[in-house]
């Protein structure tokens, strides 16, 4: 029979044996996640992505692209004859009517500074005739005269100086042919009616291995989401750049019906087949963007492929194919079409890979 004693010392033994199974448990955890961590770290996770001369080259094989979705297809050589879409903005030529109302202003102050210099001049001419004779007037009064037609001279050369500068600032701003909207001299139509608000100004972007436009010659712009075109008379080109800074600026004149100061316009440029250039059309689905940069990858083999920087200040639509017309990209190439920004993906694991292990 046991004893109460005995009883106790079981009981006792029990609770050191339950106390000593959760020591072990408390402190076995930190070195079993330590051992499993090592064990990760120990896994080394498939790099596709090798770097040569500053070229990152992704393998993916075969079968993995099947299982991803990766898919390709050839570009194919053309020229640009066909219609390019560009872009562009109505422009406020406020600055330029007040430059217009301050250059009235000035000539009227230049004009007004001459006359009375004429007369000041006929006043000297005068009194130093009458000082010429027995000194009918005394030495002073021809020399406060004399003062009087010099600083004449000087404020009609300030005034030729300024309406000079005005000029010059504008023309640089704003070219000749719009320089011209500040004189009464005979404009042509698409000009003078900027004047009467009847036109407004369009600042359009061209592709920059466009040539300039002809004098005279017309685009077709549209404001975004309208269907029927206007017809723009190109005037000259333009000092600033468009707000993306891609392409060559040039201004055209537009009727203003559709048109309002600040509206986002579609421009279509057909080129002369004569000044067609050849090149590849990169479909818009084959692009991805990466630090501000539109990007393609070309694909090398059969599981490499690299990326490469393409230009998108031309766009082309010509029913069968719209994207982005390149000259650096070689005819035939294989493209990613489908599934570049997986590879994208599988590059910045491996720079990650790179700036953890530095």
């Amino acid at each position: 029979m046991m004893t109460k004693k005995t009883a106790w010392i079981i009981g006792l033994q029990a609770v050191l044996i339950i106390a000593l199974f959760w020591v072990l448990v408390f402190y076995g955890k930190d070195e079993y996640e330590a051992y499993q961590l090592t064990q990760e770290e120990e896994i080394e996770s498939i790099n596709r992505v090798t770097e040569n001369q500053g070229v990152s080259t992704v393998t993916v094989p075969v079968a993995a692209q099947q299982n991803s979705g990766i898919k390709t297809a050839k570009v194919n050589a053309i020229q640009t004859s066909y219609a390019v879409k560009s872009f562009g903005s109505v422009v406020s030529i406020e600055g330029l009517m007040d430059a217009k109302t301050q250059l009235a202003n000035l000539q009227a102050e230049a004009n007004l500074a001459r006359s009375l210099s004429a007369q000041n001049i006929i006043q000297y001419q005068r009194l130093k005739s009458l000082n010429a004779d027995d000194k009918n007037v005394s030495d002073k009064v021809v020399q406060d005269a004399l003062g009087t037609v010099n600083a004449d001279k000087a404020r009609v050369n300030a005034a030729d100086l300024q309406i000079k500068n005005l000029q010059h600032a504008l023309q640089l701003k704003w070219g000749n042919d719009l320089a011209k909207l500040l004189s009464n001299i005979q404009l042509p139509p698409h000009l003078a009616h900027l004047l009467n608000r009847q036109n407004v100004l369009v600042q359009i972007s061209l592709p920059s291995n466009s040539a300039q436009p002809a004098a005279n010659s017309t685009i077709q712009i549209s404001p975004l989401n309208a269907a029927l075109p206007i017809t723009a008379i190109y005037v000259s080109p333009a000092s600033q750049s468009d707000a993306s800074g891609l392409g060559k600026t040039y201004f055209y004149s537009a009727p203003a019906e559709q048109l309002r100061v600040g509206m986002r316009v579609n421009a279509a440029l057909t080129p002369k087949s004569s000044d067609a250039d050849n090149g590849v059309v990169i479909p818009n689905s084959a692009v991805v963007w990466y630090a501000g940069i539109p990007w393609v990858y070309i694909k090398q083999g059969r599981e490499q492929f690299n990326r490469k920087p393409i230009q998108t200040d031309t766009e082309i639509d010509n029913g069968n194919v719209a994207g982005w017309f390149n000259q650096a990209i070689a005819a035939n190439s294989e493209v990613v079409i489908a599934g570049a920004q997986l590879l994208l993906s599988e590059e910045f694991k491996y720079q990650i890979k790179n700036e953890n292990e530095d």
